[in-house]
């Protein structure tokens, strides 16, 4: 049996629609996008991916948390009890019913406890609300560059701490190799089939998961971008931390995805992508 990538919504956010194709950088973006209207904005998904291996289940990003959204809707009352006010308005967060990452593996039978490791691309609440429902997962991987960087000023207003601060989770540090366009990646299992591959730009530690079987692969792009779009044009999507960054990772999932082995790129926010199993 081929490895399985599922594809789960889990939850939704409301957005300025101008951070789909606009690369400004979010110390900027967040106050600005905050503000826009409900007719400015754009509804897109939050994706998590259930990785299907021969090795055991591998969960890459939480998705949004049910204190988020108690009654499956957006509710600001509720949104302002976990995220600071500005990141409430910057998402307008929400989950339907049954559609948190443990109320999907939940239906599929699947305990926190059977997950051999949650891979964290990056800290941003709408990929890392979810985590405290599932510590009791085998591993928690968070990139040491990612955790790193989070503790410093510019990203004290953009990623919540106290939404996975109390897990227990381990830094990895990325080694080199020669994959992603910062030659840099942590091997999961040890046989380069999972690999968190550095791409910077949204974030300064942010990971992709490249998932391989055999000749075939498929790439969990996270935010690098947020449509094909952004690769096809060059165009940076908004929030970014180095634009220059941005594009270099850009340059490299443009390659990726023409690649013959490649047989897709996810992105996490991509209203074109639905919930599907991909076999590689």
């Amino acid at each position: 049996m081929g490895t399985k990538i599922h594809v789960l919504h889990c939850g939704y956010i409301k957005i300025a629609k101008y951070l789909t194709v606009s690369g400004g950088r979010f110390t900027t973006d967040i106050v600005k996008a905050a503000t826009v209207p409900d007719r400015g904005r754009i509804i897109l998904p939050v994706s998590t991916y259930l990785i299907e291996h021969n090795t055991g289940l591998y969960l890459v990003d939480t998705g949004l948390s049910r204190e988020i959204s108690p009654g499956g809707e957006y509710n600001r009352k509720a949104v302002g009890s976990v995220l600071p006010k500005h990141l409430a308005a910057l998402y307008h967060p929400f989950v339907p019913l049954g559609m948190t990452v443990t109320e999907q593996l939940g239906a599929r039978g699947i305990k926190p406890e059977d997950i051999k490791a949650v891979l964290i691309t990056h800290l941003d609440a709408d990929h890392a609300a979810g985590l405290r429902s599932l510590e009791k997962a085998q591993r928690i991987i968070i990139p040491e560059d990612e955790a790193y960087w989070s503790v410093r000023t510019k990203y004290r207003m953009r990623q919540a701490r106290n939404l996975w601060e109390t897990t227990d989770y381990e830094r990895l540090f990325y080694r080199g190799c020669q994959l992603g366009p910062m030659n840099r990646a942590i091997d999961v299992i040890g046989n380069e089939s999972i690999m968190m591959v550095n791409l910077p730009g949204h974030t300064d530690g942010q990971a992709g998961v490249l998932v391989r079987d055999g000749n075939r692969s498929v790439l969990i792009a996270a935010d690098a971008a947020f449509s094909p779009y952004n690769w096809e044009n060059m165009c940076p999507a908004g929030l970014c931390a180095d634009i220059a960054l941005q594009k270099k990772t850009l340059e490299w999932i443009a390659r990726t995805a023409a690649d013959p082995a490649c047989i897709q790129v996810l992105c996490s926010h991509d209203p074109g992508v639905q919930p599907q199993t991909i076999e590689i």
